[in-house]
């Protein structure tokens, strides 16, 4: 009488006991989604932040082999006209075809240069992330 029982049962898992599973962890995800996104943000500053500082460290070696900051960020992959000490390229992964690296969301670095005397000599940051207002992130910690 009793193993008859045992053979009329299937394996598996119950609809009820599925949705308690389910229940569990959609509360762990709500928990650590948000706090995980987070840590994913900040690894994305990380990476702008360090690429600011290799472009930073490429204007200021154009400046020293050319004598003057470069006009524009292109300056630093391809040789401008009134640069003949220009010992480039200074910047880009690719040594065939060069190019100025872009942040962690994949927009092109900003590059202000200041009047002469102004200190510091020019400005470069990034925008951000675009989904944020105002989330400048500066080479030179502003």
């Amino acid at each position: 009488m009793f193993s008859n029982q045992r053979q009329d049962l299937k394996p598996g898992f119950s609809f009820l006991e599925m949705m308690f599973v389910l229940a569990i962890m959609s509360l762990f995800l709500a928990f650590v989604g948000p706090k995980f996104m987070g840590f994913l943000g900040k690894g994305t500053k990380a990476v702008t932040k360090s690429t600011l500082k290799v472009v930073d460290q490429a204007i200021k070696q154009f400046k020293m082999d050319v004598g003057r900051y470069p006009d524009k960020l292109e300056d630093l992959v391809k040789r401008p006209e009134n640069a003949s000490r220009w010992d480039g390229p200074y910047a880009g992964e690719d040594v065939e075809n060069p190019e100025v690296q872009k942040d962690a969301w994949d927009n092109e670095l900003v590059y202000e240069r200041k009047a002469p005397g102004s200190h510091p000599a020019f400005d470069l940051y990034s925008k951000g992330d675009p989904e944020k207002e105002d989330d400048r992130i500066y080479a030179n910690n502003q």
